[in-house]
C-alpha cells in the first residue's frame, strides 16, 4: 500500500503499533513505533535463511 501523505496512510491502517522490515540478503531488520506512530526503535535482528523459516520467525515476532 503506497500513500502519499500521513493523513491518507493512517485512514487507512488500524490503530496500534506499527512494525517495520528492512530486508536484506542476509538479514531481515525489525523496528517497531509508539502507539503514536512518534518513535521507531531498533527490536531485532534475523538472519536470513528459508523463506519457511524467514516466515516463521516474523510470525513469532508479531505474536509477540
Amino acid at each position: 500500500m503506497i500513500h502519499v501523505s500521513a493523513p491518507d496512510f493512517a485512514a487507512d491502517v488500524p490503530s496500534g503499533r506499527l512494525g517495520g522490515l528492512d530486508v536484506g540478503t542476509k538479514t531481515i531488520g525489525l523496528a517497531t513505533c509508539d502507539l503514536s506512530w512518534s518513535f521507531a526503535s531498533p527490536a531485532e535482528t534475523i538472519q536470513r535463511r528459508k523463506f519457511s523459516q524467514d516466515l516463521e520467525l516474523l510470525r513469532l515476532f508479531i505474536s509477540k
